[in-house]
């Protein structure tokens, strides 16, 4: 293949482009560059790449040559492909009898640095037909983790720093590291091949090793198999001196974890849920993986980074993960960072099918490939480790999470046409591509029922298998699959699947409904609309399938919709009779339920006599409706705080996690009020109370994942508020840990033993946790570490910790904004020294942080926790006085101003009558107690410190 690539260069047109010459205007010129010049068009397309680069790992550095066989489709005088590589030093173009095509003289290329494109201009009007462009090139390892492309990281061995050179090219950094069609749309087989040092391992990419050459002393060069048809983001590559296990490979189905050398004895648990996940894909989708490779034998590697600036990627064949999320110790590992384990490797694997195999025509579309991999990372795992309860689980980390940010007025819907320049395209990687299109598959997997389901996307692989897909594509998927399905045409006579998939698709947002019952008829009247907490509610339909029950025949297991709500609003009816209804059940469907008074009332009171009688996912969708309501209006703070009086004798996992973080937002923003907030903190106490005692402070053998889970969250939560029997358990386990070297603390109670430890330790404390951490190998353990020590009260300990994560090496680059943000949430009374901190250093905090959006990100946390209007005032002061310096952080600093006064109107509007409902409510509860304050008095205090 060298060979090959030497004779190719015969013809090669050298000219250096003298970047401060005018461009040419392109009148008359036929080109594939669309408009905005982002985009390709698709009149030129690849058919095969050849990349060969040539890797000096201390330099950070490589030389490229890249050799792309192109299909022209129509005449053309211009080529243009994207590029952003150091420079460019020769392009030559052959056609399909290795005749050299002339270029233009001069100018035969352009360098477009804003567009990040390759123009290559020919002498004249090329016919359509086959092409082959070599282009000669130098490119850099970006040492700047967050700059993606090909990318430099390091590791310890022992006191020793090493380098390893590793990619991240989703969505468009490929192009940093060779010149291509770096667009989805785009897929071809690549062959890669590396040179690098003799003295390092063995170079990995997404194919096995095809041959390995010494090209001269003391530099070797493998050259891998083809991949299958692929999109450029998927290509990948790595360099190091990493080292690989393959505990569960069989010569038919290789599956490896590669990691740093030192903790392969952490490879086990992975290599068991990928195996494992692999295999449940196989039989779901019928097509297995291991047969994707187009006659070439495809591998299935997973490698654990120290740097890495996503959580993975799914990059066909070599999967890059965060070492964190891969790596388990089972003395040190607690039982989220293994749950996430856990469903990251079954994201990435679902990636294959969904991604990799078919992908997404344009980034406006990304949710064809994230999410099926969001729905897909909790059932497959599920699959493969039911004790884990990840079906239960998506309805938190999936659906409660995607309806929070679908609150927002100005959210984009699933499919947003918008997506053109590099930053929209940015942008679309959030909770609507991700966690609303899985929470949405899971609503129309509950319409259609499972095996429909299943088969709809077995069509649309097949289909569409090692080319790209279309939402029309995956509608037609599923009205294929529903028209076979008997069931479906009796059920839902004249519905027409794709147009309710499509709703959910095109429309932002998503919707509550408004449910108005009358007890003496059974008359139902419900009504759909937007939800939000803020500004002007659209008139946005949506098809909606809906589920629900009544206390006169409660039935909380069938979740096959009993009808679709196409219209604005419609009547049902059910027994007459007073009895409870509830829609929307297990919160199996997409959208909130608001109650008129009157049935909420009456499910506030089932709840107190039976919280059973009503299924803990619709407890957990109640709690966390509830308080979005009470935030955006929609039902009275009484009311609210009727329904919520159940929790204090809840301890169900579920229950709780959806509702504490609104708690938490609540609680926060009374900060400014003191009387207030210390009623509300003596509110929640009483509320926790009854968890910790069903929960106890030890955990059993015996324990599920989900008691685990709650006993983590609630005690966390507890010890933070002061409660005491929190806090003398976890002191006693902080002495016990610091006084005998043989004890650990028990994995799942850390995060709130450390904290608790430094909070009411001293220098001493902080010391011996932050050498712990400096001598972890760990890094899930290190992550834990690293936000306890944050807890400190001690002033000297905290601005170490903040110089720490600017200067320590052992304190990675994506966690180093990560303990910015912790110190923020470590005490209320952190963030004066926060905030110098960040007035004295953020000129270095750019710099070493990994640049200018790490640094908006650090500013953009202090919204939630300027809640005294002197702050406010010193920061906005700082900020108008750092303007320039600042650069675009200075945008992201007005923001936080207007969050943070618009936190505090709201509180100081509703404070008044949440300080009387929580009184009223503990007073009915303590009898015995009395109000040490008049309510008057409070009210005087409140005003006395509205500013608006």
């Amino acid at each position: 293949m060298k060979v090959a690539f030497i004779l190719l260069l015969v013809g090669f047109v050298y000219a250096e482009p003298d970047e401060d010459m005018l461009d040419f205007e392109m009148v008359g010129y036929s080109t594939n560059i669309d408009d905005p010049q982002y985009r390709l068009l698709n009149n030129v397309v690849p058919t095969y790449m050849y990349v060969d680069l040539d890797v000096y790992l201390s330099e950070s550095r490589f030389n490229g040559l890249v050799r792309v066989n192109v299909e022209v489709r129509e005449t053309l005088r211009q080529i243009v492909m994207h590029q952003n590589v150091v420079s460019i030093t020769a392009v030559s173009v052959v056609n399909a009898n290795n005749q050299p095509v002339n270029l233009q003289f001069p100018n035969s290329f352009e360098i477009d640095s804003y567009y990040q494109v390759l123009k290559i201009n020919f002498a004249s009007n090329i016919e359509p037909g086959q092409y082959t462009i070599t282009i000669s090139y130098l490119g850099q390892i970006n040492e700047n983790p967050y700059d993606r492309g090909f990318y430099k990281g390091y590791y310890f061995v022992g006191n020793e720093t090493r380098e390893y050179a590793t990619t991240q090219f989703q969505p468009y950094h490929a192009r940093k590291a060779f010149p291509c069609f770096d667009e989805p749309q785009f897929k071809c087989p690549f062959v890669i091949s590396i040179t690098r040092d003799t003295s390092l391992s063995p170079s990995f990419s997404n194919m096995a090793i095809n041959s390995t050459e010494v090209v001269s002393p003391g530099r070797t060069r493998e050259t891998f198999l083809p991949t299958p048809i692929v999109s450029a983001y998927l290509v990948a590559f790595h360099v190091s001196d990493f080292v690989a296990t393959e505990n569960a490979s069989t010569s038919e189905k290789p599956f490896r974890i590669i990691s740093r050398q030192g903790p392969t004895d952490q490879h086990g648990y992975a290599t068991r849920m990928g195996v494992r996940i692999t295999e449940e894909l196989d039989r779901y989708f019928n097509i297995s993986y291991y047969d994707m490779g187009q006659g070439t034998p495809m591998k299935n590697d997973h490698i654990a980074l120290p740097d890495f600036p996503s959580g993975a990627m799914e990059n066909w064949g070599m999967v890059n993960y965060r070492e964190a999320y891969l790596l388990f110790d089972e003395r040190h590992t607690n039982a989220l960072d293994q749950i996430f384990i856990s469903t990251i490797i079954a994201h990435e694997l679902a990636h294959k099918w969904f991604g990799n195999l078919v992908t997404c025509f344009w980034w406006s579309n990304l949710w064809l490939n994230e999410s099926f991999a969001s729905f897909l990372e909790y059932f497959a795992a599920h699959w493969a480790n039911q004790s884990l309860e990840l079906d239960d689980r998506f309805i938190l980390n999936r659906v409660q999470s995607a309806l929070s940010a679908d609150a927002s007025e100005t959210i984009q819907p699933m499919n947003w046409t918008s997506v053109a320049s590099n930053p929209s395209i940015d942008s679309h990687f959030g909770t609507s591509s991700y966690a609303k299109g899985a929470s949405v598959l899971r609503t129309m997997e509950h319409f259609v029922g499972y095996e429909t389901f299943r088969n709809a996307l077995r069509y649309y692989l097949n289909t569409n298998a090692y080319g790209v897909g279309y939402p029309e594509d995956m509608y037609n998927a599923f009205r294929r699959a529903c028209a076979e399905d008997p069931t479906f045409q009796t059920s839902y006579p004249n519905v027409d699947v794709g147009d309710v998939f499509n709703s959910w698709v095109q429309n932002p947002g998503a919707p509550v409904l408004d449910v108005n019952v009358d007890m003496n008829t059974g008359r139902i009247n419900i009504t759909q609309e937007r939800f939000q907490l803020s500004g002007t509610i659209p008139d946005t339909i949506w098809h909606i399938p809906i589920t629900w029950t009544h206390s006169g025949s409660p039935n909380f297991t069938n979740l096959r919709p009993s009808f679709v709500l196409s219209n604005k609003t419609t009547t049902i009816y059910k027994p007459a009779g007073h009895h409870w209804v509830i829609f929307n059940l297990q919160h199996s469907g997409y959208y909130r339920v608001n109650y008129d008074d009157h049935n909420w009332q009456m499910i506030a009171s089932q709840l107190r006599r039976n919280r059973d009688a009503i299924h803990k996912l619709n407890r957990a969708q109640i709690t966390n409706d509830v308080m979005f309501f009470l935030r955006a209006n929609k039902t009275s703070i009484s009311r609210a705080f009727d329904v919520l009086s159940f929790l204090r004798n809840e301890s169900d996992y579920y229950v709780w996690n959806g509702v504490l973080s609104q708690f938490d937002w609540l609680r926060r923003r009374l900060e400014h009020l003191p009387r207030a907030h210390e009623e509300f903190d003596a509110y929640l106490l009483e509320m926790l109370e009854g968890a910790i005692q069903q929960l106890g402070y030890e955990e059993e053998a015996s324990d599920s994942i989900s008691v685990i889970q709650s006993r983590m969250q609630i005690m966390n939560y507890a010890c933070q508020l002061g409660h005491q029997g929190c806090i003398n358990d976890s002191l006693e386990k902080w002495r016990q840990f610091r006084n005998n070297a043989s004890y650990l603390v028990p994995k799942n109670a850390r995060r709130y033993v450390y904290c608790t430890g430094l909070r009411h330790g001293n220098d001493e404390d902080y010391q011996f946790l932050f050498q712990q951490y400096m001598n972890s190998e760990n890094t899930a353990d290190m992550v834990v570490m690293l936000r306890a020590l944050a807890c400190t009260r001690s002033n000297v300990s905290l601005t170490h910790y903040l110089t720490e994560s600017m200067r320590n090496s052992r304190i990675r680059v994506h966690d180093k904004t990560n303990a910015f943000n912790y110190a923020l949430l470590g005490n209320t009374e952190n963030l004066p020294i926060v905030l110098n901190f960040l007035y004295n250093n953020f000129e270095e905090m750019r710099r070493t942080y990994g640049g200018q959006l790490r640094l908006n990100v650090c500013i953009n946390a202090l919204a939630t926790h300027l809640t005294d209007f002197n702050y406010i005032v010193q920061f906005q002061a700082w900020l108008y006085n750092q303007q320039v310096s600042l650069g675009a952080a200075f945008n992201s600093g007005r923001s936080v101003i207007d969050s943070a006064m618009n936190n505090i109107r709201w509180a100081n509007n509703v404070a008044p009558e949440i300080f009387t409902t929580i009184r009223a409510y503990r007073e009915s509860l303590n009898a015995s107690a009395t109000i040490s304050t008049s309510i008057g008095v409070l009210l005087v205090a409140l005003v006395a410190h509205m500013f608006i």
